[in-house]
Formats: C-alpha cells, sequence, structure tokens
C-alpha cells in the first residue's frame, strides 16, 4: 500500500510526514485538519486508529476488512506484502486462522469495527496487545487479556496462532508496541509483568 493513500477516510492526515514540522496549508484546511488529528493522537495514544503503530494499523485494519466480509483482500496481502516481505504469506495465513478461530464460536466474537470507526473497541485494543505481549513474552501475561476474547476451550489453539503471528512480526522487525506502564513503575525500573484487569 502506497504512504499516500488513506486506509481509514481521515487517515490522509497521518502521512509520511507524521510528527515532522510544519505542514503546507491547502486551500481546503489540510493543515488544520493535520493538527486536530494530531493532537487528538497525542492525546489518547493507542485508542484511536491515528496513534497506532504501521503494524498495529495493519492488524487492525485487516481485522476489520476480515470480519466485514474480507472486502478487497488484495490490499491487504498487498500491505502484508510490503511490510512483512520474507515472511508475508504466513503471517497473513496465521491473522485470518486466529480471527476465524474467534469468530467460531458465537460466545466468543470479539467486538471488531468497521474501517470508518477511527476509535478501537475493548476487545480491539486487546487483541492487540495481545499480539505485543506475545512478542515480549517475560514482560506480559496475557492470561486475562486472552480469557476476553476466547472461551476455555480454544484458548491453547488461539494463543498458538497468535504467537506465530508475533514472532513472524517480530522477526521482520515490526514490533508491536506496549501501551500502558505499570501502576507506580518509575522511568527507568524493569517493569513487571502487565495485566489487563477490568
Amino acid at each position: 500500500m502506497n504512504e499516500q493513500v488513506a486506509w481509514w477516510p481521515d487517515l490522509v492526515a497521518v502521512g509520511p510526514a507524521a510528527g515532522l514540522g510544519a505542514t503546507t496549508e491547502g486551500g481546503d484546511g489540510t493543515e488544520s485538519h493535520v493538527r486536530r488529528v494530531r493532537h487528538l493522537a497525542d492525546r489518547i495514544d493507542g485508542t484511536t486508529v491515528f496513534s497506532l503503530s504501521r503494524p498495529e494499523q495493519l492488524l487492525l485494519w485487516s481485522a476489520r476488512r476480515w470480519r466485514h466480509g474480507r472486502f478487497r483482500w488484495d490490499q491487504v496481502e498487498a500491505e502484508f506484502k510490503r511490510l512483512l516481505p520474507g515472511g508475508w504469506a504466513d503471517a497473513i495465513l496465521g491473522w485470518e486462522d486466529a480471527l476465524e478461530q474467534l469468530h467460531h464460536y458465537p460466545s466468543s466474537r470479539p467486538e471488531i469495527g468497521n474501517g470508518c470507526i477511527t476509535t478501537l473497541s475493548q476487545d480491539e485494543r486487546a487483541l492487540l496487545t495481545l499480539v505485543a505481549g506475545l512478542q515480549r513474552p517475560r514482560l506480559v501475561v496475557g492470561d486475562l487479556l486472552l480469557a476476553r476474547l476466547a472461551t476455555p476451550g480454544m484458548r491453547l489453539e488461539l494463543i498458538t496462532t497468535l504467537r506465530a503471528v508475533a514472532i513472524i512480526f517480530a522477526m521482520g522487525g515490526l514490533l508491536l508496541p506496549l501501551r500502558a506502564r505499570a501502576p507506580g513503575a518509575a522511568q527507568g525500573q524493569p517493569v513487571p509483568p502487565l495485566r489487563l484487569v477490568r
């Protein structure tokens, strides 16, 4: 996927110049739109599409496309190829398998929105955090995240599939960021294992 092409209608505001100096003002108010989007992304890190890293955006975007009938799945494959040239096929097959497992049983269907929604649901955040945690198994205990997403009988298969996806992303140099610090952890202290609690 081209850096200039938007994944979501508003995402044009966050292009290759994201985080850089001043942008040029277009006659259509582009500069003010870019500032609003960046301000929102800075305030709510990890809870909006705009504040996610490229690997997180890819997983979220593809999950939303998968959930709504694999609409334009060729674009998803092209983006996986671009970000993971060496292991894109294994990554996309594993990700599809994980999404199918999540939606196989009605009691475990996570809330995955459509592509126009700029905020992330709690289940989408849990899924991205779980993949990020599987890339750092010593830092994150994912049992509560997994419990939020899947019924007990399917957790082992799901965690195995998601671990494979996380490893492929890590081997391709695409680490998903951990979005929260442990309460009370100082800046230089090692972070104890994180758990998602309600």
